[in-house]
């Protein structure tokens, strides 16, 4: 029995050798039997694909289109142009810009942040699984860049140490703005580092004060705008402030008055104070009133000979009820040449209404009126007094602008 295991086991170790010697022979020997065991592989390409000439080129930016002829028999998964200062730029190694849709057929890449007059070398690439793919050759130049363009308003307007102006931003240009505003002295030729009114937020229509001017006095004032690759200003304009005005008033007080009407002389001369200050610094109007505390009277009133009358409702005894009434005293509903100029109630004369449109940002704005009182801006209720800065110089402008228009003020 341990002889026949012995030769059983012999046998069958012949035999198992033997079939792996066969195995071994048909892999290597490459028959038609182990080519039948492998998978087929496709035979995959480059894609072909071209590369058109560059479009929109300006300074900084430039449009490519490609288009894939043939995809190579794979999905391409990304496309692009590969782009730089030297021939015949490639995926690794240089610049490139992906285009955001994948598959055949044409596409689009927008190069940006590219350097001024400068020749750049540009080709469409597409990445299939056999790897990359190139499109021919192109070449363009960048432009000079272009510079932002701004310039101040035709409407411009002065006060005795303040002036109103708008700026338009009429082209961004190339460079990036980084700030925006006025450069102005009394030189020709200001610069930002004279005297300057900034702007960190970049618009392209805004309305800019200057304040702290000297009266009577010519001031140079250029738009600029600081950017990467410098300071760049718009064209100059020369604008002068006008004479401070002297307007003042008397008011009547009695020293033996009661303790109510020394409180209503404290609020009507506070209101006087405030609204002359306010006609001084924005009218060159030079008018002497005489004020007077009238408890009959219901709310207020004045005449052209300069008599103002304030009555005891305190509500008019604020800035904008004697800014109102002094506008009377010159002439507002009071002076012929006031009604020559109200007709059917449009004002027709030129400079009030452009103050009115240039500070309202509503050039189809005019002063509007009757035979007594004007609006916007009349100030004709002491429901109007908001106590806004805004309103009063509004206020006093118009009738500086009514001045310029022929409204005498004595």
């Amino acid at each position: 029995m341990i002889n026949m295991k012995f030769r059983l086991n012999t046998i069958y170790f012949k035999s198992l050798m033997m079939s792996i010697v066969v195995i071994c022979s048909c892999s290597s020997a490459g028959t038609s039997e182990a080519t039948v065991i492998e998978e087929p592989v496709n035979d995959i390409k480059l894609a072909s694909l071209q590369t058109n000439e560059a479009l929109d080129v300006t300074g900084v930016l430039a449009t490519v289109w490609g288009k894939i002829n043939d995809n190579g028999g794979s999905s391409v998964f990304e496309r692009g142009v590969c782009y730089g200062t030297t021939e015949n730029p490639v995926y690794e190694g240089t610049k490139k810009k992906a285009s955001s849709a994948t598959g055949s057929g044409d596409f689009k890449t927008e190069l940006s942040e590219l350097q001024s007059e400068t020749v750049y070398y540009a080709r469409a690439y597409a990445v299939n699984n056999k790897g990359v793919a190139y499109g021919n050759q192109i070449s363009f130049k960048t432009l000079k860049l272009a510079s932002p363009f701004l310039v101040i308003g035709e409407i411009k307007i002065a006060g005795a140490q303040d002036l109103f102006l708008d700026v338009t931003l009429k082209e961004h240009g190339d460079l990036k703005i980084q700030e925006i505003g006025l450069a102005y002295n009394t030189v020709t030729k200001p610069t930002i580092a004279n005297n300057k009114i900034a702007r960190s937020k970049v618009e392209d229509k805004f309305k800019e004060r200057i304040r702290n001017l000297k009266p009577e006095t010519l001031y140079y004032v250029r738009p600029y705008a600081l950017t990467s690759e410098g300071v760049l200003y718009g064209e100059e304009i020369v604008i002068s402030t006008i004479k401070k005005g002297n307007f003042t008033f008397t008011l009547n007080e009695d020293s033996n008055a009661d303790a109510n009407t020394k409180a209503a002389y404290v609020r009507i001369r506070a209101a006087f104070d405030g609204a002359t200050a306010y006609y001084n610094n924005f009218t060159s109007i030079v008018k002497h009133i005489t004020v007077n505390y009238s408890p009959g009277t219901p709310t207020a009133d004045a005449n052209f000979a300069g008599n103002v009358r304030v009555g005891s409702d305190s509500r008019y005894q604020q800035i904008g009820t004697a800014m109102h009434e002094m506008a009377h005293s010159v002439g507002v509903g009071q002076h012929s040449k006031y009604w020559e100029l109200m007709v059917n109630g449009k004002w027709n004369g030129k400079r009030a209404n452009e103050i009115l449109q240039m500070m309202t940002n509503d050039p189809a704005a005019f002063v509007k009126g009757d035979s007594q009182h004007f609006w916007p801006n009349g100030i004709n209720g002491y429901w109007e007094d908001t106590g806004s800065e805004d309103l009063y110089i509004l206020h006093a402008l118009i009738l500086q602008g009514m001045k310029a228009d022929g409204l005498p003020s004595n």
